[in-house]
């Protein structure tokens, strides 16, 4: 049977509910979400709304969402085609919602629990066989939005073809990273991720670390978020953390780490801070205390001891600053680990007893290594997994010094090392192996068509390379640059002008521009003739080129990404100019210039429009506002999963070229609209700061950019070369 997902309903509006009820709307998909009063529901809709970061893509998204309460509104669940039960941790209210869903729910609607940690299977124990097959767990990461994981729990009775519909619904359509995981306590990423804070924890207390300290140690100089531990603690709510830990140990008995959970200088803190209403960034106050808001007071820290607030100490560690000099994070480990002081005695403590405990968790938690390592990268956004961190370290070694250090690898990880194999993970040809303990050899991860990996592609695809930017072959005649730095500075530039012509001379059918880091580019190293020559070389190239923007895409980025034959943006782009005119010719070009073909159309409003988003250095808060503000066109595609993003390019660039791309006109394809608008906009500014909504500063840059978005002090509008435009961001 075929499955399909028009309509999406959720019960239970809080935290997670709202923000999985929003993240539906975000892939275009009408939302009920409901809760038990309309009180509560309208309250939570409003939060979700207002929240920063934004829950939603743009406004205008939170219309597909429709809230109801479970008295008046409970037939709604007929409608849906996938329901989601979201609502408290406790397993008994959630058998009984599971009950009412049953009896209104359409015959091959799909309905997921949305749970922590609560047996998937015990949630539907005294539901119809039918009811059975089509129900799992969907574990989503806080917040549902911006956290890549989702756990998918099937049970012994749920129908393989719903889990297998469901990971690629979430894959393509939420663009999520899925992990199918085992129904056993609190799954992987919060399995593992609970008994290794505990465990860093716990050493924390008992020898003294300041919050500070261990912030700065278990934080990016690890590989790990860059909230560090205590940051993470209130940021999660230290009352979810401590419920998650207290639910956890009584499913454990089995564990040999789970007495780490109930650690006495572990409990006294957590009793104190939760007996004195402190649960994190919720209540203000957590093991940081904010200032009100309004003031301009420092934030405080708490002392562990007297579990009191204090100033702020920042960490007297000398070797935190030399390793963050190290940029590869296998190197970086290993300097940190050498180190005889506090950072190296916690990071050995912390990484050392985290590798050993995934290892004892195989084959419990799941039968896949790799399972376990894109559930604790995605869901904690670590930059390795522990199996990855271990090939890092080299295996062999770090099972040594674990040993030396009386702490307990699993007898499989021995044996793998007996036979010869020396590695968790090997890679050929851009495909990945990983080790399988159950049959002693390595599995080859099946070839997505949807994925590219560029990292893996570099051993065997490489065509050159600099400091700043690398060339490969993606295969089937396009080729892709690598910015391998978050600018365009000089070796990037001289990279991407060799590529060009690189792709011009060759049998190639276009370009892709992308990377696979946090951001595609913030800027450039310098501005002027130079930036814009080699930007307009992209535009005007006789073959396709497709950019990939996501994460930041500021300055010479946004201008790079808009210069391309087409767009392939990741759904997370946030957009913006943020440095003078830059980019002035691009906004006319593609927002103003196509709306004047029209007769009779006013410029002003489309003008005034544009003079805001770059004055204001507006920046988008997701690729959708990127195509509202004008940065992206409406041909532009937006893909969810980012994992599909530089395929998706490619595939774009083949499409173009099949069907004859040419490049476009060097002709007066630019609307100038001189003086008299010119001055209207001026007026406008000068209202503004009669208005003291902006400053000197603010007022004469504003001119500056409504200046070359009229195309200067023209006596009558007119159409111009795009050269016109960009000599006036030069200011000639």
């Amino acid at each position: 049977m075929s499955y399909t997902i028009k309509r999406v309903v959720v019960i239970g509006s809080g935290t997670m509910g709202g923000g999985i009820a929003a993240h539906a709307a975000n892939a275009g998909l009408p939302v009920y979400l409901l809760d038990v009063t309309q009180a509560i529901v309208l309250a939570s809709f409003e939060r979700l709304k207002k929240s920063r970061p934004p829950s939603f893509f743009t406004p205008q998204t939170a219309e597909l969402v429709t809230i109801g309460n479970l008295i008046d509104n409970f037939s709604w669940v007929a409608e849906g085609d996938w329901i989601v039960e979201a609502i408290v941790e406790n397993l008994q209210a959630k058998r009984e919602l599971v009950a009412r869903i049953e009896r209104v729910r359409k015959p091959a609607s799909i309905v997921s629990s949305n749970t922590s940690g609560l047996p998937i299977a015990a949630i539907a124990a005294e539901a119809s066989a039918d009811f059975k097959k089509h129900f799992l767990g969907t574990h989503f990461f806080n917040p549902p939005r911006y956290m890549k994981l989702l756990e998918v729990i099937p049970t012994a009775n749920t129908d393989p073809h719903i889990t297998e519909f469901m990971q690629t619904f979430a894959e393509d359509r939420l663009g999520k990273g899925v992990v199918i995981c085992k129904d056993t306590p609190n799954f992987i990423a919060n399995r593992y991720g609970s008994i290794s804070a505990a465990t860093a924890l716990n050493y924390i207390l008992e020898h003294g670390y300041t919050v500070e300290e261990a912030d700065a140690i278990m934080g990016t100089l690890i590989g790990r978020a860059r909230t560090g531990i205590f940051r993470l603690q209130d940021l999660v709510g230290l009352d979810v953390s401590s419920a998650v830990g207290d639910n956890l140990y009584g499913l454990i008995e089995h564990d040999e780490s789970r007495e780490v959970l109930r650690d006495s200088r572990l409990r006294r803190v957590r009793t104190g801070q939760l007996e004195r209403g402190r649960l994190g960034d919720k209540s203000g106050q957590g093991f940081y205390l904010k200032p009100p808001k309004g003031t301009k007071a420092d934030i405080l820290s708490l002392d562990l001891e007297t579990l009191e607030y204090r100033a702020r100490r920042e960490p007297e560690i000398p070797s935190i600053a030399e390793a963050m000099k190290i940029k590869p994070l296998g190197e970086r480990l290993r300097f940190v680990l050498k180190q005889n002081d506090k950072a190296g005695a916690l990071a050995r403590h912390t990484i050392y007893n985290a590798l050993a405990y995934a290892s004892r968790r195989i084959p419990e938690i799941s039968d896949e290594i790799v399972n376990v390592d894109h559930a604790v990268r995605w869901g904690f956004s670590h930059e390795l997994g522990p199996f990855e961190i271990w090939d890092a370290l080299g295996v062999r070694e770090t099972v040594a010094n674990m040993e030396r250090q009386k702490i307990s690898v699993a007898p499989w990880v021995k044996e793998m090392l007996a036979s010869g194999h020396e590695t968790f993970y090997r890679s050929e040809d851009g495909r990945l192996s990983y080790y399988d303990q159950a049959r002693n050899s390595y599995v080859t991860e099946p070839l997505a068509d949807r994925s590219i990996d560029l990292h893996a592609l570099k051993a065997t695809r490489m065509v050159c390379e600099n400091s700043s930017a690398r060339l490969l072959n993606l295969g089937d005649g396009v080729l892709c640059l690598e910015l391998l730095t978050n600018t365009l500075d000089a070796p990037a530039r001289r990279l991407l002008s060799d590529a060009l012509d690189f792709m011009e001379t060759g049998a190639y059918a276009g370009l892709v521009i992308a990377n696979q880091g946090a951001d595609f580019c913030v800027g450039s190293d310098v501005e002027g003739k130079e930036l814009q020559d080699a930007l307009m070389k992209v535009r005007f190239s006789s073959k396709p080129v497709v950019t990939a923007p996501a994460g930041k895409t500021l300055g010479a980025g946004a201008v790079l990404a808009m210069s391309a034959a087409a767009a392939v943006a990741a759904a997370e782009t946030y957009m913006g100019l943020n440095s003078g005119t830059l980019g002035c010719k691009e906004m006319v070009r593609r927002h103003v210039s196509p709306a004047m073909k029209t007769p009779n159309t006013d410029p002003l409003p489309l003008l005034q429009q544009v003079l805001q988003t770059i004055a204001t250095r507006k920046v988008s808060t997701s690729a959708a506002e990127a195509r509202s503000l004008g940065f992206l066109s409406a041909s532009d595609r937006i893909v969810m999963n980012r994992d599909h993003q530089i395929a998706l390019a490619k595939q774009v660039v083949l499409e173009l070229a099949d069907a004859g791309y040419a490049p476009p006109a060097r002709s007066k394809t630019c609307y100038a609209a001189g003086r008299d608008v010119l001055a209207a906009l001026r007026a406008g500014l000068y209202v503004m700061r009669q208005g003291d909504f902006m400053t000197d500063n603010d007022l004469h840059a504003s001119n500056r950019v409504a200046f070359v978005l009229c195309g200067g002090d023209l006596s009558a509008a007119q159409w111009v070369h795009e050269r016109y435009f960009l000599d006036l961001e030069m200011g000639q």
